[in-house]
């Protein structure tokens, strides 16, 4: 009898085992971690209803930055801007095992529809309701959904585990500060992310903004061998006509060219969906090319064109970079470091920009202090260390910017 009581026993406790084993290895599988240092998502926030926000949490703007990961726990850098646009961030330590998520920003990844995750707060089990592919950012992508009494809708990315929108009723709540909800309903929606790429014409959207800057310099190249080809038939043309309209003419051209690319270009690029980043080093490209093409122009000997096209140019630059200055606040040192500075490729990446672009506008300043439109037989002979000082200068600080954006943005070095 008692033999026979300990092999129950004893069979008992092997089920048990068996079952905890077979249990906690299926909920392990669904503790995969879908995102890895570097993933970044970005969103939109709309605030609808009658009330309003604690100013602490009337935010209009998010940005997710994964910045460690360690088996089932990882950081990630919150940035965020507020209605009244000022800028904050903190460090949000997720944990899936302890039911960490950030209140459903990120998930295990790969979970199925009726799939659980554990939630600290309030300790429950969420499950995944359904699923559907759709074209999430420009890619085909499979989102899963789930809900609670607060969130109407919450989705995510299934791959990543990473939430792309949700909607979030607080009506006649009252929360544990003692902030009393209306009827407000927050709208969140995903905007840009570095995880997966949008599609134009079968490439990632970061990369066919690669092949838009080398059409740039094909556009411009192709001018300048045109001009250069027919430098002949120009001239006569231009001998019938006084100097002062045979230097006109072409400023007329140089300057309405520089105004379409400032003010055309990053319109056109941005109601096409692409990125600051995107769009900043198509228009560095536009700079760059321009640039050589003035150095071309010298070679050729037509002074007054190189030396007009890089005074416009520089100019064109320094406005570019005295508004970004000038738009900046204190308030924005947040958004800033989570931009520059949250990572050490990334300072490293900002250092070294710095270090070429600052000397390349010192020199174009110098350039254009030294330049006369009205002709100096001097000038050439004046300029050519500083022309060549620039040059060089420039085209490092374009390089290592491209360089710097292949690594964020793409994955052509194998990495992203």
């Amino acid at each position: 009898m008692k033999q026979n009581t300990v092999l129950a026993l004893a069979s008992l406790m092997i089920a048990c085992f068996s079952i905890f084993v077979l249990s906690s290895s299926v909920h392990a599988e669904q503790q995969i971690v879908g995102v890895k240092v570097g993933d970044w998502m970005e969103y939109d926030i709309d605030v609808t209803g009658t009330g309003s926000l604690p100013p602490s949490h009337d935010v209009r703007w998010m940005r997710l930055d994964v910045l460690s990961v360690d088996g089932v726990a990882f950081s990630v850098n919150i940035t965020v801007r507020y209605a009244n646009e000022t800028w904050g961030s903190s460090i949000w330590e997720y944990n899936f095992t302890e039911g960490k998520n950030g209140g459903w920003t990120i998930i295990p990844a790969n979970l199925n529809p009726g799939d659980t995750f554990f939630d600290y707060s309030p300790l429950a089990n969420v499950t995944v309701q359904r699923e559907e592919q759709r074209v999430v950012l420009g890619a085909s992508r499979v989102v899963t959904y789930g809900n609670d009494s607060l969130r109407e809708i919450k989705e995510w990315d299934k791959a990543t585990g990473v939430f792309i929108g949700s909607i979030e009723v607080k009506q006649d709540f009252t929360n544990t500060d003692g902030w009393y909800f209306d009827n407000l309903t927050m709208t969140i929606k995903a905007t840009a992310t570095n995880m997966w790429g949008r599609q134009i014409f079968g490439l990632e959207q970061s990369v066919f903004a690669l092949v838009i800057s080398g059409l740039v310099f094909g556009v411009v190249g192709l001018a300048f061998v045109l001009i250069i080809w027919q430098k002949n038939n120009i001239s006569k043309l231009c001998s019938r006509y006084s100097l002062l309209s045979s230097r006109v003419i072409p400023a007329i051209i140089i300057v309405g060219i520089v105004v379409f690319a400032y003010m055309a270009i990053p319109s056109v690029c941005m109601s096409h969906g692409l990125r600051n980043a995107e769009v900043n080093m198509i228009m560095q490209s536009v700079w760059m090319s321009l640039i050589l093409a003035s150095f071309g122009f010298r070679k050729a000997d037509k002074h007054f064109i190189h030396g007009f096209l890089m005074t416009v140019v520089v100019i064109a630059t320094l406005v570019s970079f005295a508004s970004v200055l000038m738009m900046w606040s204190p308030a924005d040192s947040a958004h800033t470091t989570a931009t520059y500075f949250s990572a050490s490729n990334k300072i490293a990446e900002f250092i070294v920009h710095g270090v070429f672009s600052i000397p390349a506008l010192i020199f174009g300043v110098w350039f254009i202090a030294l330049w006369r439109p009205n002709g100096n037989a001097a000038f050439p002979d004046k300029s050519r260390r500083i022309v060549k000082l620039l040059l060089i200068m420039w085209t490092l600080s374009y390089l290592v910017g491209i360089v710097g954006y292949i690594f964020d943005y793409t994955t052509l070095f194998g990495v992203h």
